[in-house]
């Protein structure tokens, strides 16, 4: 039991700065400290009540005085500030990007209202703009929200923040250049992180798909650049020593090509974890690891204690390390190659744990996860590793990466094909109820599911799972399409006509090709469809008014 000793520690820290968070609860979190020092002395554990204490004043003391610095700071209308994450396009137009600003305490969001940004707007450097302060819905130190018309590049940046953009920049131009858009559209995100190829369909997909940890940086990458260097080390007859030299090696060459925001640290901590499991078992314990990385990163940054993609790492991480090993025990009855099986044991561990979050944030679930992952394992690793070496050589700007990618350009089409196929499964997700009741239902499908499995009943759960796959499978009765020289179409030239059409219009068809392709269907306030053929392509209208385009984006 030893291997959980840091467990409560972890917890402790996590909830303490959940409750200060959301809604600063100091009663709730005075509550949950003073339980956890009770349970341990009651069970006669000093040193856990020790330790305990000092994780809890520790959390509560850096989350109020960062509070405090919060509440007391004062935006003014003219923003000075770093750019600390990269912008990404909404969908309603205009980009979304975190900024540092001095003297406050956590990242803004900042919202630019902008059709594009100017050139250089990217982590680490200064942008400047007039902007408005509203609030924000998410729970954090700041709750603050800033909208912005325009945004302006005060200064560019320095250093290995400036060498990393530039590295990701030649990297994704020699991608565009030479891979065909849908492998184009990964092989950046998956290499160095680079979502900007990426629009809100595509992104959509691999959510969908359970494959959102592939398509940007995760701790997965991590793992498999410092395990490819451990490798390497083993091969070339060196010690344990040796071995963390080069996987230390390998981490901080990674780090300097993607760059160093915060989710690419969150990724980085996480990765080692998993390397640890590893190389270092025999000396810590991977949940003992697991935890020390937590408790390391919510007191670096309390913001991640309410922060969804931090709770699906550590979840994911604890799966893979923790869970995994039990799975793989308990399916070697199915006689399979221990390679599948093991791909299979660690993508049922992930989903096991991170689904009740993603029931929990979006209120639906993805039923084809645990195949999309097992069908795209194959390509991950030669895609990372690969990827890099062809991320370093485009910097010589010699086109010696060529080569490379023409390698993997079948193995990024693999994995999109993988995951627009499973997308178009007729139940492919499912919604759940919202809130906690959702996130329940979902824990306790799967904690039966595994109770079975571990109670031997193989046969049982090989039957409810061949039925459900049955009916993931099985055709959705649909409604029938609308012939739409039925109805009473009007055609008009751009959006600013769509509003002046003449009652008893039945739908509205926008010869304009300009902007994004719609993620959904679009419609008017009152009902409306309206169709963009020249933007999203054909575009089937059904008699119970929803919409579908032919490529599956809708």
């Amino acid at each position: 039991m030893s291997e959980l000793r840091l467990l409560p520690a972890a917890l402790l820290t996590w909830a303490v700065m959940l409750a200060l968070l959301c809604g600063g609860h100091w009663g709730v979190a005075v509550g949950i400290l003073c339980a956890a020092l009770g349970i341990a002395l009651a069970c006669r554990a000093p040193g856990q009540a020790i330790l305990l204490g000092g994780c809890g004043v520790a959390a509560a003391v850096i989350v109020g005085v960062q509070l405090h610095a919060a509440q007391a700071f004062h935006f003014g209308s003219q923003l000075s500030a770093t750019v600390a994450s990269s912008p990404r396009p909404m969908e309603t137009g205009g980009w979304f990007l975190e900024v540092s600003v001095p003297g406050y305490p956590s990242r803004v969001p900042l919202m630019c209202a902008a059709t594009q940004l100017p050139t250089g707007m990217v982590p680490g450097a200064g942008v400047s703009a007039r902007v408005t302060v509203g609030e924000s819905s998410r729970p954090g130190l700041g709750e603050v929200l800033l909208h912005a018309v325009t945004c302006d590049v005060s200064q560019p940046a320095q250093g290995s923040a400036a060498w990393a953009a530039h590295a990701r920049e030649t990297f994704r131009d020699a991608v565009s250049a030479r891979v065909e858009p849908d492998a184009a559209a990964l092989l950046p995100g998956m290499v160095v992180g680079d979502t900007s190829l990426q629009d809100q369909v595509t992104r959509q997909l691999y959510i969908d798909t359970g494959l959102s940890h592939l398509s940007a940086v995760s701790g997965s990458n991590v793992a498999i650049v410092t395990t490819a260097m451990v490798l390497l080390a083993r091969a070339a007859a060196r010690g344990p020593v040796g071995q963390s030299l080069a996987a230390a090696l390998g981490l901080l060459g990674f780090v300097a090509l993607v760059g160093t925001e915060p989710s690419v640290i969150r990724a980085a901590v996480m990765g080692l974890v998993g390397l640890i499991a590893v190389i270092r078992s025999a000396r810590m314990e991977p949940l003992h690891s697991v935890c020390l990385a937590v408790i390391a990163l919510l007191l670096w940054d309390p913001d991640l204690a309410v922060s969804p993609a931090f709770a699906l790492s550590v979840s994911a991480t604890v799966g893979i390390v923790a869970l995994s090993p039990l799975i793989l025990r308990h399916l070697v009855w199915l006689r399979a190659p221990h390679i599948l099986l093991s791909a299979l044991a660690v993508a049922i561990a992930a989903d096991v744990v991170t689904m009740p979050i993603i029931a929990l944030v979006t209120g639906r679930v993805s039923l084809v996860a645990v195949l999309a992952n097992i069908l795209a394992a194959p390509m991950v690793t030669p895609i990372t590793v690969l990827g890099l070496i062809a991320a370093l050589l485009a910097q010589c700007g010699m086109g010696l990466e060529r080569p490379l990618l023409w390698l993997l350009e079948p193995a990024a089409q693999w994995i999109h094909g993988v995951a627009a196929w499973c997308q178009g499964v007729p139940h492919s997700t499912i919604e759940v109820p919202d809130g906690l009741l959702g996130a329940s239902i979902v824990m306790v499908a799967y904690g039966w599911l595994l109770w079975a499995l571990a109670a031997g009943y193989r046969k049982s759960v090989a039957g409810v799972l061949l039925l459900g796959g049955a009916w993931v499978f099985f055709p959705r009765p649909g409604p029938e399409p609308v012939d739409l020289a039925a109805l009473r179409v009007v055609v008009v030239e751009n959006d600013e006509q769509v509003g002046s059409v003449a009652a008893g219009t039945q739908v509205i068809v926008v010869r304009s090709g300009e902007g994004r392709r719609s993620a959904r269907p679009t419609v008017t306030s009152d009902g409306v469809p309206v169709l963009y053929p020249a933007r999203d392509g054909p575009v089937t209208l059904y008699a119970d008014g929803t919409q579908h385009a032919a490529d599956g984006r809708f």
